[in-house]
């Protein structure tokens, strides 16, 4: 298992999916780029396991349903 740890967490949300472009032609990933921009959310800042903990939520919250 891989509790604890979000990148890999991460990983098994991702796996198998097709990440499709929103209405606006932008993937999840693109959004949260966009979001660490505007926000700060910046991985040097926050620290590198914070900033995988935001990853993940902020994807896995965004995500639709399988």
């Amino acid at each position: 298992m891989c509790y604890g740890d979000p990148t890999k967490m991460l990983g098994v949300v991702l796996d198998g999916r097709a990440l499709e472009p929103n209405e606006n032609g932008h993937t999840v990933l693109d959004l949260f780029e966009h979001f660490c921009a505007y926000s700060g959310c910046d991985e040097k800042t926050i620290g590198k396991e914070a900033f995988a903990w935001a990853k993940l939520a902020y994807i896995s919250a965004r995500l639709r349903p399988t």
